[in-house]
């Protein structure tokens, strides 16, 4: 009896023993490696070699310029780079003034500067054309003369002091009158006080002078016409 409790005490253990052998193991936990920071390091990369472009060959047809030979010749600069002497440059020639214009001297001029030492409006010199068209007299009749109107189409006030052509005196004369009225007229019906002056205009000759004057000081203009003309 107690042979058999051995035997069946060694068989006991060999079963336990080949149940754990046969039972799985737990894995072994790995220990974990520690993190390593690797520095960026920048690879200097060695340019490319770019491959040239193929040049194409000249072809025959093309000519081949040759360089000029060094030669000791002066080169000369284009006549635009070359520099500009200044010359004296003559004053042009003074043109003769219109046989109508007052000259130096003239009783004309003398005739208008005393008139316009009296106070008077503001005037604007008549031209050839203007003298034409307001006065039908043609310039070429006058040896010089001078014309003035006011600036302001509310005034009547008006001169014209003219050395006439020989024999036009009587067609200067009668366009002068013609043109006083005319005046008449336009002011008729517009300014009393400037009608007036037009109905007292003055219009006087002495020998191939001629005064028309429409102004207040029209009698003094006639004064100084007398005394610059005789």
């Amino acid at each position: 009896m107690k042979k058999i409790s051995i035997s069946a005490l060694a068989l006991t253990g060999t079963l336990i023993l080949a149940l754990a052998a046969c039972s799985p193991k737990e894995p072994e936990a790995t220990p974990t490696p520690e993190a390593t920071v690797t520095p960026n390091i920048v690879e200097s990369v060695a340019p490319t070699a770019t491959p040239e472009a193929d040049t194409p060959e000249p072809s025959e047809s093309a000519s081949v310029v040759t360089p000029p030979a060094e030669t000791d010749a002066v080169v000369k600069p284009l006549e635009s780079q070359k520099p500009v002497q200044s010359q004296p440059v003559n004053p042009p020639a003074p043109t003769e003034e219109p046989s109508q214009a007052p000259t130096e001297g003239s009783k004309v001029q003398a005739v208008w500067d005393a008139i316009a030492t009296r106070e008077l409006p503001y005037f604007m010199d008549l031209d050839d054309d203007i003298l034409s068209q307001l006065y039908g007299i043609d310039a070429a009749d006058l040896v010089e003369y001078i014309g003035k109107m006011p600036f302001m189409n509310t005034q009547a006030t008006e001169f014209f002091i003219a050395q006439v052509q020989p024999d036009k005196m009587d067609t200067v004369k009668a366009a002068l009158e013609k043109r006083q009225a005319d005046l008449i007229e336009q002011w008729k019906q517009y300014l009393p006080d400037q009608l007036e002056l037009v109905q007292n205009y003055q219009l006087v000759t002495n020998g191939d002078y001629i005064l028309f004057a429409i102004a207040d000081c029209a009698g003094d203009a006639v004064t100084e016409f007398n005394t610059y003309t005789k």
